[in-house]
């Protein structure tokens, strides 16, 4: 079964990070680890980094009109920052390769299965 994991950040710490600093080397490091032994195990599908929060557009129907607006939804104050798509044997391992992803990096992922067939199926 196919996997979408979404990674959220703080906003605060998206605008404050420091690409230099120990803390967050040590996490690419990790994310192209993981990103290797998933390959090899045949389990990734893809995986990919998304751009400042600042450039998207949120795109709402109002009055029944599409409408664009700047940014991620407003009440928010975590930002979607990556987005993975994995494929396992089971709902355990999926969850095992998220928990080890939230250890790693401390911030919040989460893990939805892709629709095939029976939306109710996991």
């Amino acid at each position: 079964m196919k996997y979408m994991l979404l990674a959220y950040t703080n906003q605060a710490e998206w605008d404050a990070v420091d690409v230099t600093s120990p803390e967050f080397l040590a996490m690419c490091e990790f994310y192209e680890n993981l990103e290797r032994e998933l390959t090899d195990t045949g389990e990734l599908v893809m995986t990919q980094g998304l751009s400042d929060p600042s450039l998207a557009k949120t795109v709402r129907r109002v009055d029944g009109t599409p409408i664009a607006s700047d940014g991620p939804y407003a009440e928010t104050k975590e930002v979607l920052a990556s987005f993975s798509i994995i494929e396992c044997a089971t709902h355990d391992r999926a969850l095992a390769i998220t928990a080890r992803i939230v250890e790693a990096i401390g911030d919040t992922v989460e893990l939805r299965p892709v629709m095939e067939g029976d939306p109710t199926e996991v």
